[in-house]
């Protein structure tokens, strides 16, 4: 199982783009909003996994090169971009796992110390 299945993605992008070309697409308000919003979300994450991609494809790049000249000053750029890497892609997988059809939705979590329960009030 992977959790982030691209050929998926832009399939689906691909999808929502043809919904939008639909007669009568623009006449259902919510309809539409909800496949724009979708449209816009899938694009992000295609744009955010291309950059990841490519930015991935660099550090490969250098550490060839690092392999080659033995450079102090080009290892440590290759750590610093990986870390920033590592760090990026657990953002886009966290943003990917919390993808459910509420997550979304903005939510206020009020804590009481030596309260029995707490209360999750969920906005829009």
């Amino acid at each position: 199982m992977t959790l982030f299945d691209i050929e998926k993605l832009e399939k689906e992008v691909e999808e929502l783009h043809e919904k939008t070309l639909a007669e009568g697409f623009w006449n259902d308000q919510a309809t539409s909003s909800s496949v724009l919003s979708r449209l816009k979300n899938c694009q992000n994450k295609l744009t955010k996994y291309n950059k990841l991609k490519s930015e991935l494809e660099n550090i490969i790049d250098l550490n060839d090169l690092l392999l080659k000249e033995n450079d102090e000053e080009m290892a440590k750029d290759v750590l610093k971009s990986s870390k920033k890497l590592e760090d990026e892609i657990t953002s886009l997988e966290l943003e990917t796992l919390l993808n459910g059809k509420y997550d979304a939705n903005n939510a206020i979590l009020t804590i009481h110390p030596g309260a029995r329960w707490n209360r999750i009030t969920r906005l829009g």
